[in-house]
């Protein structure tokens, strides 16, 4: 197979329809799980709270379920405590404490879903009950995003606490924190998209695969942007879609360097070629009746690779929220519990999933079966790479949250820069109009 033969050669529509399928499923499956832990009519907002609870105080009334020792060390002024363990012990609908007598509680915990248990039960009672969605880490963040009102002053047993959870940050990370979001992120949405264009009409599956990477990169971090600008981080659907970007990104980022390696360097699947693992094998299936040398050394990774990603979800919960200035802005810096469960729990079961599904492959299918599991392999390292991206910066810097920005900010920016220096490199391998507009910029 020559050079031409491999850019002329479509992605299989077999393996086009597979990967839409997967990803198509992928995205659902998060949303499903959503609806399950945190759907219904009784998961509110912090800020649907403030406003129903400001208007109509004779009927509504803030609960704070977190432990006596918890309530008496900080809470809100105007949330009554009532202990999980003590609502979790009643048996009928209208127990509790007398500051409740005649009024609807909303619940609120540390991080959301202590609260949705409480709700959960009196519920089953058959009280009526809200919780607030994101716990008080949700509501801390959307209290900074405008001035706080009544319902945000925090108090202890000694009386107010006005700086509770404030965190001076140093003018050199005041400036990390700016120059992570509003130039690295511009730089690197410009030359994904610029990827994009450059690679919109090659057909090899390696650099289709590369542009799709691309494509989802840059739509989720335009998601990142509008979420920041237009929703002050409060939207849980674009980061959800931020997320998602991220993943896919890197599965298909993936498939391109698996792709490219074979068809380009190995030639594993070609089977009129000689293999460029046939110096370590010494004798090759192609030819001889012997096992596949690369092949039995995926059957050995791919169990290596379903061990790692039970890293993520035996990781703890980095649950640390705190508010700091950056030039005079406020800024809540903290990752929501629910966004730690994509990434933990849900992104290590896809990618169980996946690597499971390409050893299948192999030790069903054997030989035939490399294409398939090629693709089964990527897609499992798409969720394994961004969960564990995210995993390690939140373990590495839980306590500093500028630097967890700045450091995955700028990952992605040397990700991008690195596909555009190897495009630049191999620029042979891109279309004939930007071949021929670099040969140009040479003379």
């Amino acid at each position: 197979m020559n050079e031409e033969s491999i850019d002329n050669d479509r992605v299989p529509l077999s393996h086009a329809v597979l990967a839409a399928s997967m990803v198509a499923a992928g995205c659902l499956v998060p949303l499903a799980l959503y609806w399950v832990l945190l759907g219904g009519s009784d998961c509110v907002t912090p800020d649907w709270a403030r406003q129903q609870i400001e208007r109509t105080p004779e009927h509504l009334v803030l609960v704070d379920i977190r432990s006596p020792e918890a309530y008496s060390a900080a809470h809100l002024a105007a949330a009554v405590n009532w202990p999980l363990d003590a609502v979790m012990a009643t048996t009928q609908a209208g127990q509790g404490p007398d500051a409740l007598a005649g009024k609807t509680p909303v619940f609120l915990c540390e991080v959301g879903f202590s609260a949705r248990r409480a709700a959960r039960h009196v519920e089953s009672l058959g009280g009526q009950t809200y919780f607030v969605r994101g716990g008080l880490q949700e509501w801390v963040h959307s209290a900074r995003q405008k001035s706080p009102g009544s319902l945000d002053v925090w108090r202890n047993a000694a009386g107010e606490l006005p700086d509770y959870l404030f965190r001076p940050s140093p003018l050199g990370e005041q400036a990390l924190a700016v120059l992570a979001f509003f130039f690295f992120k511009p730089i690197y949405t410009v030359l994904s998209l610029a990827v994009v264009i450059m690679l919109w009409t090659s057909r090899a599956p390696d650099m289709a695969a590369l542009r799709w990477s691309m494509i989802a990169f840059f739509v989720g971090e335009n998601c990142c942007a509008v979420n920041y600008f237009a929703f002050g981080e409060g939207s849980y659907w674009m980061e959800y879609l931020h997320s998602v970007g991220m993943l896919l990104a890197v599965g298909f980022a993936c498939y391109a360097v698996l792709e490219g390696a074979d068809r380009r360097m190995i030639m594993l699947s070609d089977e009129k070629r000689r293999c460029a693992a046939l110096g370590l094998c010494g004798r090759c299936i192609k030819h001889a009746d012997v096992p596949c040398g690369l092949r039995r050394f995926f059957v050995l990774l791919l169990p290596l690779l379903m061990i790692v990603s039970f890293l993520l979800p035996t990781a703890g919960w980095k649950d640390t929220t705190y508010i700091t200035q950056v030039f005079e802005a406020p800024y809540v810096y903290g990752h929501l519990r629910a966004f730690q469960m994509f990434e933990n729990w849900f992104c290590s079961g896809a990618a169980l999933l996946l690597f499971a599904v390409s050893l299948a492959i192999l030790l069903l299918r054997g030989q035939a079966g490399i294409p398939w599991a090629k693709l089964f392999l990527a897609a499992g390292l798409g969720p394994l790479g961004f969960g564990g991206l995210r995993m390690l910066l939140g373990a590495a810097y839980d306590q500093n949250r500028v630097w967890y920005l700045f450091w995955e900010e700028g990952t992605e920016l040397a990700l991008v820069a690195a596909v555009c220096v190897a495009l630049w490199i191999f620029h042979r391998r891109l279309p004939l109009w930007i071949n021929s507009f670099l040969e140009v910029e040479k003379r």
